[in-house]
C-alpha cells in the first residue's frame, strides 16, 4: 500500500508540473513551452521527409492490393500535413521566439495527433488483406514510425502521448483484428513496448525540463554577477580587471583605463603583465636595509602561471606624482570542465598602508632624530663582523661615542637644542668615517661607529683621534655658539671579544675609562679596565641575599585614563635599597640577576608581592608588573604566576604583565607560547618602550597585546618634533585597528598630555601625575585623587608640584 501511495504521489506530482507548463499563462512557463517547441521546430525537416519517404513505400508496396483511390487519398492527406509543418518550421526559422502561449502546445498537439491518425488508417485499413510480406512491411514501418516519432516529439509530452496512444492502439486492433493467436501474442508485446516508450518520453521530457530551468537559473544568476560586477565597479576603490589565457584583457572599465593610463584601445591589445611591468619600480633600500619589499611583478607572474588564487601581491608603482603602491588579487575563471579560460581580479591601492609600513619600517631600523642606524642594526653588524661567512674574518673596531656635558645643554638651551646638538654630531660623523662603516645612535647622547676590514690598529688609532678633533669644536646651535665634546671607547674584533654583548660592552668600558681620564678623548679597551666589572660583581653577591635580608620593596606609579581622568591602574615597580651600596637602580642590578640566574627569584617575589598588595590595599585596580625577557623564559614562569594569582587572591583579570620588545630575539616560539599561556589564564600583555627596541611589528599579528606603552622618547620629543608626533599618531593608530590599549610613559608637561589626547591615546603616567611612591603614600593619593582637576597646558596643579631631591632630579634629567 506504500509504495501503491507513492507511485500515486509521484504521477500526481508530475501531472501538476505537466499542467503548470502547457497551461499556465506564467512569463516562466512562457518561455519553456517556447524552448520545447523550438526543439520540435528543429527536427521538422528531416522528419516530415523522412515522413513522406515512407509514405511512398507503403504506396509502393500496396498498389497491387489496396485500391489507387485509397492509396491517393491517404498520401495526399500526409502530404498536406507534412507541408503544413514544415510551413510552420520556415515561418519560424529565423525568430528568436522568447514566449509561447499555452494555445501554440494545442496546436502542435493536434498536427501531431492528424499525422498520426493518417499513419493509423495502414495498419487498420490494409493490414488485414495484405499478404505475409506486406503486413511485415507495415509492421516495420509503423513501430519504426511509432517510435521515431514519440521520441522526436518527447520535448512536446502532449504531442508524443498522442502520437504514442494513436499509433499503438492502431497496431494493436489490427493485431487482434487478424484473428491469429500469434499476433495477439504480438499486439500484448505492442503494448508493453508503447508503454515503455510512453516511460522513457516522459523521463526525456522531464530531464529537458530540467536543463531548461538549469539554463534559465545560470542566466538569472549571470545576470545578478553582471550587476554585482557593475556595482562593484561603480561604487567600490577597487579596480576590476579581466583577462584571458594568455593575459589579454578581456574587460576594460573606465575606471581601469583611468587607474593603468592607457587608452582603452591599447589596453585590449596588451597584457596584465606588460602593463604592469612599464608601470613597476625597483624596492626602496636605505643602508643595505629594505623599506620596501613590494617587489612583487615576479610574484604575480608566478601566481598566475600556477593557476591558484591568490591575494595581495604587492606591487611599487610610478605615477606622476611619485610612487604608489597597487595590491593585486585574483582567481582563475573555468570552463565547464574545469579548465582555465584567465583570471579576474581587482587592484587596490594601498599606497597609504604601505607607507604607514615603511615610516614603522624605518623606525626599526633607523634613528628618527638623525637618521642614523639604530641599536638593531649595529647588534646586526658586529654579528656580521664576529661571524663572516663564506669569506676569511675580517678585523674591525666598535667605537663607542658618548657627548660630554650633553644634560647641561639640554637643561641650559633646551631639549630643541639638545636635539640640534645630536643632529649636528650625526653630520660630523658622516664626514670622517667612510662609506662603508656604519654609524649608529644607540640613545640619548650614545653613538656608535662599526669600522669595517681595517688594515692596522693604528688606522683605528687615527681615525679616533680624529673624531674626538672633530667632535669638540664648537658649534652655532640656534644662534649660539655652544661648546661640544665627545669621549670614546674603543674595543677591537675580534680581540677584545666574541660575542656582540662582550665587544659592546668591552667598548663600554673604554669608554668609562675616557670619561674618567677627563674626557674629549679616546681610550682603547685593555683588561685592567675590569674595574667596572667587579661593581658588578659585588651588586651580584649582594644581591644574592637581598631578599632573605628585606631590602627589596616595591614603588607604585599610577596610570590615569585620559578621558574619564581617573586612576584606573598602577605600574608595581622594584626597588633596592642596600646598606653599603645605597639605592642600586634596577639599570643596574636587573642585568646583573640576569646573568647570574637570580631574576627568576627576584622576579616572582616581585610577582607575589605586587597581587598580594593590590589585593589587600587597592580593591578594584587594575596593576601591571614588569617582566625581565629572563625570566619570561623560564620554563615554570607561568606556574609561578597562577601561584601569586592563587595565593593572593587577585582575579587574572586585573593583572597586566609588560614586556619589552626583546624578548623576541633569542627565542620568540618559546616566548610566544609563554605569553598565549598567560592570555589563557585572563591576565593582559603590555609590550613595553614600543618601537625603540626589536621593532618586530610582526609579532603584533602573532600575538594578540592587550596594551601598548609608547616609550618615553617619543613623548619628550612631542613638542620639539613633528616627526614625533606623526610616530605617536601612527603608533596609537596601529593599537586601535588591532584593538589594543595605548599608555604613554614619561608625561610630565600639560602640553604633552593634550596632543596625546588629541592623538587618542587612552592613558598615560609620568611625573605629571605622580613619582613613583611605596604603597603607603599611594593610599592617600588615590583617595585624593577625585579633587585634582586635569590639568591644562601651562598650568600645574599645586598638588602635583613636588620638589625633587637631587638623586629624583639627576634621574629624571638622565631619562
Amino acid at each position: 500500500m506504500e509504495l501503491e501511495s507513492s507511485m500515486l504521489g509521484r504521477l500526481r506530482l508530475l501531472w501538476q508540473q505537466e499542467q503548470w507548463l502547457y497551461d499556465s499563462t506564467e512569463v516562466a512557463a512562457g518561455e519553456v513551452r517556447a524552448r520545447h517547441i523550438e526543439a520540435v521546430l528543429r527536427m521538422t525537416p528531416l522528419v516530415m521527409t523522412a515522413t513522406l519517404l515512407n509514405a511512398v513505400l507503403v504506396v509502393v508496396f500496396l498498389f497491387s492490393t489496396v485500391p489507387w483511390l485509397q492509396l491517393a487519398i491517404w498520401l495526399g492527406l500526409l502530404t498536406a500535413a507534412c507541408a503544413y509543418a514544415v510551413h510552420s518550421w520556415w515561418r519560424w526559422r529565423t525568430r528568436v521566439v522568447r514566449q509561447m502561449p499555452p494555445r501554440a502546445v494545442v496546436r502542435a498537439t493536434a498536427q501531431a495527433a492528424f499525422i498520426s491518425g493518417v499513419w493509423a488508417a495502414v495498419p487498420l485499413l490494409w493490414l488485414p488483406q495484405a499478404s505475409a510480406s506486406q503486413q511485415m512491411m507495415l509492421a516495420v514501418l509503423t513501430s519504426g514510425v511509432l517510435c521515431a516519432g514519440a521520441f522526436v516529439l518527447a520535448t512536446l509530452l502532449p504531442a508524443s502521448m498522442i502520437h504514442i496512444m494513436v499509433l499503438g492502439s492502431a497496431a494493436i486492433i489490427s493485431l487482434l483484428r487478424t484473428g491469429d493467436s500469434v499476433m495477439t501474442g504480438l499486439a500484448a508485446m505492442v503494448l508493453v513496448y508503447a508503454v515503455v516508450i510512453m516511460a522513457g518520453v516522459v523521463t526525456i521530457s522531464r530531464l529537458f525540463s530540467a536543463r531548461l530551468a538549469s539554463q534559465r537559473e545560470a542566466e538569472r544568476q549571470s545576470q545578478v554577477v553582471g550587476l554585482l560586477l557593475r556595482d562593484f565597479e561603480e561604487h567600490s576603490v577597487d579596480v576590476l580587471w579581466e583577462i584571458d589565457r594568455r593575459g589579454r584583457f578581456t574587460h576594460v572599465s573606465d575606471r581601469l583605463v583611468a587607474l593603468l593610463g592607457r587608452p582603452r584601445e591599447k589596453l585590449q591589445k596588451s597584457t596584465l603583465v606588460e602593463v604592469l611591468q612599464s608601470r613597476t619600480k625597483a624596492p626602496k633600500r636605505r643602508a643595505g636595509v629594505a623599506l620596501d619589499d613590494a617587489s612583487g611583478l615576479p610574484a604575480l607572474k608566478r601566481a598566475l602561471l600556477m593557476d591558484k588564487p591568490f591575494r595581495d601581491v604587492v606591487l611599487r608603482v610610478k605615477q606622476r606624482d611619485g610612487s604608489a603602491w597597487w595590491s593585486v588579487t585574483a582567481k582563475p575563471l573555468l570552463d565547464e570542465a574545469g579548465r582555465s579560460t584567465g583570471w579576474r581580479g581587482v587592484i587596490s591601492d594601498v599606497t597609504k598602508q604601505r607607507v604607514a609600513h615603511q615610516r614603522l619600517a624605518y623606525l626599526a631600523h633607523f634613528d628618527s632624530l638623525t637618521g642614523l642606524a639604530n641599536r638593531i642594526q649595529l647588534r646586526e653588524r658586529l654579528d656580521e663582523a664576529l661571524s663572516p661567512s663564506g669569506e676569511p674574518p675580517r678585523r674591525s673596531a666598535l667605537l663607542c661615542l658618548d657627548l660630554d656635558n650633553f644634560k647641561t645643554i639640554n637643561d641650559s638651551l633646551g631639549h630643541s637644542a639638545g636635539d640640534a646638538v645630536l643632529r649636528q654630531v650625526a653630520r660630523r660623523l658622516q664626514s670622517v668615517v667612510r662609506s662603508s662603516d656604519l654609524l649608529a645612535r644607540l640613545g640619548g647622547d650614545e653613538f656608535a661607529v662599526v669600522l669595517d676590514d681595517i688594515r692596522s690598529d693604528g688606522e683605528v688609532l687615527q681615525l679616533s683621534q680624529r673624531l674626538v678633533e672633530v667632535l669638540n669644536r664648537p658649534a652655532v646651535i640656534q644662534g649660539r655658539l655652544v661648546a661640544m665634546g665627545a669621549s670614546i671607547g674603543v674595543a677591537l674584533i675580534p680581540e677584545h671579544g666574541r660575542t656582540v654583548d662582550e665587544i659592546l660592552g668591552n667598548a663600554d668600558l673604554a669608554l668609562y675609562a675616557a670619561k674618567e681620564h677627563g674626557r674629549g678623548r679616546f681610550e682603547v679597551f685593555v683588561p685592567s679596565l675590569g674595574a667596572r666589572n667587579r661593581r658588578a660583581s659585588q651588586v651580584e653577591a649582594a644581591l644574592r641575599e637581598a631578599i632573605e635580608r628585606g631590602e627589596m620593596s616595591l614603588e607604585w606609579q599610577p596610570q590615569v585614563e585620559v578621558r574619564a581622568w581617573k586612576v584606573a591602574s598602577a605600574e608595581a615597580l622594584l626597588r633596592w635599597n642596600h646598606p653599603e651600596l645605597g639605592a642600586v637602580e634596577p639599570s643596574e642590578f636587573i642585568p646583573v640577576a640576569e646573568r647570574c640566574g637570580l631574576i627568576a627569584d627576584i622576579g616572582n617575589w616581585a610577582m607575589a608581592r605586587a597581587c598580594t598588595e593590590a589585593q589587600a590595599a587597592l580593591p578594584g585596580l587594575a596593576i601591571s608588573v614588569n617582566v625581565s625577557p629572563v625570566q619570561l623564559m623560564q620554563e615554570g614562569f607561568v606556574e609561578h604566576v597562577q601561584q601569586a594569582l592563587r595565593q593572593s587572591g587577585l582575579p587574572p583579570s586585573r593583572l597586566e604583565i609588560e614586556i619589552t620588545e626583546s624578548v623576541f630575539m633569542d627565542d620568540p616560539s618559546a616566548a610566544l607560547s609563554h605569553l598565549h599561556a598567560l592570555k589563557a589564564l585572563g591576565v593582559r600583555i603590555a609590550l613595553d618602550d614600543f618601537g625603540t627596541g626589536y621593532s618586530a611589528f610582526q609579532y603584533l599579528r602573532r600575538f594578540p597585546f592587550d596594551t601598548l606603552k609608547i616609550d618615553r622618547a617619543f613623548v619628550r620629543e612631542l613638542m620639539t618634533h613633528h616627526d614625533a608626533r606623526a610616530i605617536v599618531r601612527t603608533i596609537v593608530q596601529l593599537a586601535t585597528t588591532l584593538g589594543m590599549h595605548t599608555i604613554a610613559e614619561g608625561v610630565e608637561e600639560p602640553v604633552q598630555l593634550e596632543v596625546l589626547n588629541h592623538a587618542g591615546c587612552q592613558s598615560i603616567q609620568g611625573y605629571l601625575i605622580a613619582r613613583p611612591m611605596p604603597l603607603l603614600r599611594l593610599l592617600p593619593f588615590l583617595e585624593g585623587w577625585a579633587g585634582i582637576s586635569r590639568p591644562e597646558p601651562g598650568e600645574l596643579p599645586e598638588t602635583m608640584q613636588v620638589p625633587l631631591d637631587r638623586r629624583s632630579a639627576e634621574a629624571l634629567a638622565g631619562r
